[in-house]
């Protein structure tokens, strides 16, 4: 139940998460292109990384690419390795980037394990914190982490339900990870919704590969939180079972992910609606996106029975195709979008300010890409400054569709990101017409671009500015830096020289992101040019380096945590 709970609440964060990421606006005042300089870092000589911090090196995961090695480094982990450069590619699946490639071998977490690497799949990595082993395959072998495991049939095996399943099958066999379970039936065999260690085919079911049963019955799953046999209905929590009383086993099914009926009542998880006899014959049920919702004929109620006086019950529907972020629904008065409150933990209702003049109906809202726009017959809808444009054209509805219509409501030729567009070869940010060049335009990493002339940036306070005194002929992206033949630079601040430059490691500082902190958000990196070693401590409004001489000595790779240099 708390795994259920826990995961509901993480869809709803990265929906405030997404909502904070969204593009700057492209409905603000005209602005001109300014220049802005460039600011030199400031010098420290008693930089260090300091102790206390959650990991030993970054926070996420990745591969540092040099001209002749590579590094693979997460949180507890840097690894040196030297594959061939020229065929060296990293691969990612799900956000996930533990593999890499290169014409001889397969890369995990920096380990290599010489194999052909022809169709290489990670059928089940590491996601969402969970640890677990990560089985993968290529065209002749499956592999557990670095280690070659036996199964009947390469070509066929497969992972048997979600991302994070451990159960996998071939077509002779069933195995949980590189287990076989000899007894499991090939041509039924089941996982159920959010559990990675059950599953169940048409004569047992098995947890942890095991076979399971309670009190000498068979387990059957309901949904997505219930579980039954013939005589009990469970609930399950990590590898535990529990008995639900006053629910009837042999009566009960599923209505959706998480709603359920018998013969007595309706449940939300293992929660009794508040239903009597006559009002489960009208009962109704919706999964719209991360909210549920149920009705009993004449009122509309939320998840476990919030009744919800806003929406009207008779003609209330979800919008199809909704994503479970961006969640979308109507009925006769209007199109709504659910925002949660935690102070309430209620769903809010926010209906979109269409003029409504028509009954409304599926066919006449379209809903584009994560729900940049919503299109209402001739209205659009901007979520992000909540304004509507109305009598679009069918030519403008199409090009809104395909998030190709400009602020001006003409057709964009290519999209840059951050409210940088190109019309009729000219480049556009904020409603205005920009210099650069568009001919030779191009983004270099998110919030910088570069023409055949100059470097430009969304400078905070200028908005799309060039930067004077960076080589645009030369700039090239850095491991999430710029660089040009003289320096290396994030945004317009300057950092060190990039002559004979190589990123030794990155070391994620502190995470708090209050305005308020007196340590703000950071990172720092470990660099080695032309002038020697230097750590780099990266703010948001700030660079700070130290040079660390020509060598590391032995006190700086103890503040360094063992750091191992190639």
């Amino acid at each position: 139940m708390i795994r259920i709970l826990y995961q509901k609440l993480q869809y709803k964060i990265r929906y405030i998460i997404w909502m904070l990421f969204i593009p700057y606006s492209i409905y603000s005042q005209e602005i001109k292109t300014p220049a802005i300089h460039i600011i030199e870092p400031t010098i420290d000589p008693d930089l260090k990384i300091g102790s206390g911090r959650e990991c030993d090196y970054r926070d996420n995961i990745g591969f540092i690419i040099n001209k002749e090695y590579v590094i693979y480094q997460d949180c507890n982990n840097h690894t040196i390795f030297y594959p061939d450069i020229a065929s060296f590619r990293t691969y990612n699946r799900y956000g996930e980037n533990m593999f890499a490639v290169d014409k001889d071998a397969v890369y995990f977490m920096g380990t290599k394990i010489k194999t052909d690497t022809t169709d290489l799949q990670v059928l089940r990595g590491s996601y969402y914190g969970d640890s677990n082993d990560h089985i993968w395959k290529t065209k002749d072998a499956v592999y557990k982490n670095t280690e070659k495991i036996e199964v009947t049939d390469v070509a066929s095996f497969e992972q048997i339900g979600s991302y994070n399943s451990n159960y996998f099958k071939d077509s002779f066999f069933v195995y949980y990870i590189d287990k076989k379970i000899e007894v499991a039936d090939v041509a039924t065999i089941e996982t159920a919704n959010l559990s990675k260690n059950f599953a169940f085919d048409k004569n047992n079911s098995y947890l942890n590969g095991e076979i399971i049963k309670y009190e000498n019955e068979k387990i059957i799953p309901v949904n997505n939180t219930l579980y039954k046999t013939t005589t009990h209905v469970l609930t399950k929590s990590d590898d535990e079972f529990t008995v639900i009383e006053n629910i009837d086993a042999p009566s009960l099914k599923s209505l959706s992910s998480y709603y359920a009926i018998d013969k007595n009542n309706a449940y939300y998880m293992n929660y009794a609606l508040p239903l009597t006899s006559d009002q489960l014959q009208n009962l109704k049920v919706w999964e719209i996106g991360i909210n549920s919702f149920f009705s009993d004929g004449e009122y509309l109620y939320y998840e476990k029975g919030t009744l919800q006086k806003d929406l009207d019950v008779k003609t209330f529907e979800r919008l199809e195709n909704t994503e479970e972020i961006c969640e979308l629904y109507f009925d006769k008065n209007g199109i709504y979008y659910g925002e949660y409150d935690f102070d309430t933990m209620e769903v809010i209702h926010q209906k979109i300010p269409f003029l409504y003049n028509t009954p409304i109906s599926q066919k006449d809202i379209i809903k584009t890409e994560y729900r940049w726009y919503v299109l209402y017959k001739n209205q659009l809808y901007h979520t992000w400054d909540k304004t509507i444009t109305l009598n679009l054209t069918k030519e403008q509805i199409q090009l809104a569709k395909e998030h190709k219509l400009s602020p001006q409501l003409l057709p964009i030729d290519q999209g840059f990101g951050d409210g940088v567009y190109k019309i009729k070869n000219k480049i556009y940010w904020d409603q205005t017409v920009t210099a650069a060049d568009a001919t030779t335009f191009s983004p270099l990493i998110e919030g910088s671009f570069k023409d055949a002339n100059h470097v430009y940036i969304i400078d905070k306070i200028k908005g799309f500015s060039s930067i004077k005194g960076i080589d645009s002929h030369t700039i090239e992206e850095f491991h999430g830096f710029i660089k040009d033949t003289n320096y290396l630079y994030t945004a317009n601040r300057k950092i060190i020289k990039s002559k004979d430059i190589e990123l030794l490691g990155i070391f994620t500082g502190n995470k708090e992101y209050s305005s308020q902190s007196n340590n703000p958000s950071s990172d720092f990196y470990l660099f080695k040019n032309v002038e020697g070693y230097w750590l780099v401590k990266k703010l948001v409004s700030e660079i700070i380096i130290r040079r660390l001489g020509d060598t590391l000595d032995t006190d700086w790779k103890t503040e360094l945590l063992d750091f191992k240099l190639k």
